[in-house]
C-alpha cells in the first residue's frame, strides 16, 4: 500500500523547535510521537491513505536497531558510524515506501521533529546554552536525516567501505552542489576521491578538481557520455592536481 507522508506548516516546525529546547532545558528528553499520535497539525497532502502513526514507529525501530551506540568509539568515529548506519537505514526504508515520499522537503522536518527527534538530538544535539541548530531540524539540504538519506541513496555501498572513507567536506561537495542531480556523476566522482585514499594533499586535490569540474558542467554534457568516456575525463581531472 501507498501512504501518504505528512508535513508541518512551517510556523509549527519553529513552535516544534522552541518546544523540543524547552524540553531539554527542564531536564526531558526527545520523545517520539509527544502525543501518542501524530502532530495535531499534521498535513497530509495529496490522495490517498495517511500513514499511520503505528508505521513510523517501525521507522523509529530500524533508525533504533540501526545506530546501536558503540560507547568505546570517538566522538567523530561515533557521529561518522551514525550517519553512515541512519542513511543506509532511511535508503533501504524509502527503497520500499516509494521515493516519492522523501522527495519533498517538508516531509523531514515532520520526521526530525515528531519520528525521530531524539535520534536527531542524538546527531544534533543543543549548545551550551541550550539551543538547538535549527537548520538541522527545518526543511532544506541541512535537514540531520534528508542529507543521510541523500547520501546513502546516491552513493550506495561506497559509503560503507571502511578503507576508503570519504571525508566530511568531501561529501558536502557531492550533495550540496549540483553535483548530486546526476547521480552516476556523483558516483564516479566518489570513485576518484576514495581513489586518493590518504593522501596528505587529498582534501586540497579534491576541492580543486571540483572547481575544474563545476567549469567542466558548463561547457560539456556529462549526462551524454559513456560511462568509461565519463570514468576517463574524471580521472584527468583529479590526476592533474596529485604532486
Amino acid at each position: 500500500m501507498s501512504y501518504i507522508y505528512p508535513r508541518l506548516p512551517r510556523t509549527d516546525v519553529e513552535s516544534e523547535i522552541s518546544r523540543l529546547e524547552r524540553t531539554i532545558q527542564s531536564g526531558g528528553i526527545a520523545r517520539p510521537f509527544q502525543d501518542g499520535a501524530h502532530h495535531p497539525a499534521a498535513t497530509f497532502p495529496g490522495e490517498g491513505v495517511p500513514v499511520p502513526a503505528s508505521h513510523l514507529r517501525a521507522l523509529h525501530d530500524a533508525i533504533g536497531e540501526a545506530v546501536a551506540a558503540d560507547t568505546s568509539l570517538r566522538r567523530g568515529d561515533r557521529d561518522r558510524a551514525f550517519d553512515r548506519a541512519t542513511g543506509n537505514a532511511l535508503a533501504e526504508w524509502f527503497e520500499q515506501e516509494g521515493r516519492q515520499q522523501a522527495s519533498h522537503p517538508d516531509v523531514w522536518p515532520y520526521l526530525t521533529l515528531v519520528v525521530l527527534p531524539d535520534f536527531a538530538v542524538q546527531r544534533f544535539g543543543p549548545d551550551s546554552r541550550g539551543k538547538l541548530p535549527a537548520d538541522r531540524y527545518r526543511a532544506g539540504r541541512r535537514n540531520v536525516f534528508q542529507r543521510l538519506y541523500l547520501r546513502s541513496w546516491i552513493l550506495g555501498d561506497l559509503l560503507n567501505d571502511p578503507d576508503l572513507p570519504i571525508y566530511e567536506d568531501e561529501l558536502v561537495g557531492l550533495i550540496d552542489r549540483n553535483l548530486s542531480s546526476d547521480h552516476r556523476l556523483a558516483r564516479l566522482v566518489s570513485e576518484q576521491i576514495m581513489s586518493l585514499s590518504r593522501a596528505s594533499s587529498r582534501r586540497d586535490i579534491v576541492r580543486t578538481a571540483f572547481k575544474s569540474l563545476q567549469f567542466e558542467l558548463r561547457v560539456t554534457d556529462l549526462s551524454a557520455m559513456e560511462s568509461e568516456d565519463l570514468r576517463a575525463l574524471l580521472a584527468n581531472l583529479f590526476a592533474v592536481y596529485v604532486p
